[in-house]
């Protein structure tokens, strides 16, 4: 085969899976050995053992010879959660793979960091843009080990809010990992608890607990239960409502189902009240329970920025 012909084939073979060839495939398209040596480290370059990616190592390229390497592998971690839409931002310089092997049975291949298992049941593992990926359930839990317990917290409410994952899926992978004692285990059981199979506090409750807040941040201005300009005498009131700033606090004692469940109402309430020019800030039990400064502190600039607005005005 004369070398614009041969070139051509290892082109054409590789173009329709990510830019990838195998050796195999290779000398099963009539390539001698000579030929396929002679474009090594040219045309190709032999990324793990049979294994070329054809033209430039990008990102893609890297990851499809990765898992054509390793075929029960799975993005993980935040190159899944990246795939997944979470609020996470992907590693810098490689992506993410989880492999299901006792032992360390590959070696270092670029643009990829590969990361054992022993527990990478098939449920945990779904095709997301062509590619096999941990779930979100499971991606969750992975991530556990590389993220900060705040961020993950934040994902994990937004995941859920978002209707990425739904509660049982989370708690079913949650009480697999836990049982297995994996790393980020303990930060798991803490968000499990928290966010999951604690008991929200009663909606009083809830509202006397942030009304103490923010008397104890010296926050005033507010009337509690008030009936704001879009009231039409059924429903509109709201938790807490700063009329001279045209601030709105509503405070969510809900479960995450039940939260999700009536989110189309409360978009409503929010869009009435933006219509009005007023601004709602929504926090969850979790947040004035397990976060109260970071609730009077946000609390406290929307309404510093408003009352300047309005000075200015």
């Amino acid at each position: 085969m004369n070398r614009r012909a041969a070139d051509a084939l290892v082109v054409s073979l590789a173009s329709r899976q990510g830019m990838v060839v195998t050796l195999r495939q290779l000398t099963e398209a009539g390539l001698t050995r000579h030929e396929i040596r002679s474009r090594a480290g040219g045309l190709m370059t032999l990324v793990s053992p049979g294994v070329y990616v054809v033209g430039d190592l990008t990102p893609s390229a890297c990851l499809h010879a990765a898992l054509i390497t390793l075929p029960a592998a799975a993005v993980s971690h935040r190159s899944a959660g990246v795939r997944h839409r979470l609020r996470v931002l992907a590693p810098a310089n490689h992506h993410e793979l989880l492999t299901p092997h006792r032992r360390r049975s590959h070696r270092r291949m670029p643009g990829v960091r590969v990361r054992s298992t022993t527990w990478l049941p098939p449920e945990d593992v779904v095709v997301v843009e062509g590619v096999r990926a941990t779930t979100v359930a499971r991606t969750l839990c992975d991530l556990a080990a590389v993220v900060a317990r705040s961020r993950l917290r934040h994902v994990v409410e937004l995941a859920i809010t978002e209707e990425r994952v739904t509660v049982g899926e989370l708690q079913a992978c949650v009480a697999a990992w836990r049982r297995r004692g994996r790393r980020g285990s303990g930060v798991i059981r803490a968000l499990d608890h928290e966010l999951l199979d604690a008991e929200p506090l009663p909606a009083s409750e809830l509202e006397r607990r942030a009304i103490r807040l923010l008397r104890e941040a010296g926050i005033g201005g507010w009337e509690a239960q008030y009936r704001p300009p879009w009231y039409d005498g059924v429903r509109g009131v709201v938790d807490l409502g700063w009329p001279a700033e045209r601030v709105v606090v509503e405070l969510d004692g809900r479960r995450w189902h039940a939260s999700t469940q009536a989110q189309g109402d409360d978009r409503r309430r929010d869009r009435l009240a933006t219509t009005h020019g007023w601004i709602t800030l929504r926090f969850s039990w979790a947040e004035v329970v397990h976060r109260p400064a970071a609730f009077v502190a946000e609390v406290g600039d929307v309404l510093s920025a408003r009352a300047g607005g309005r000075g200015g005005g």
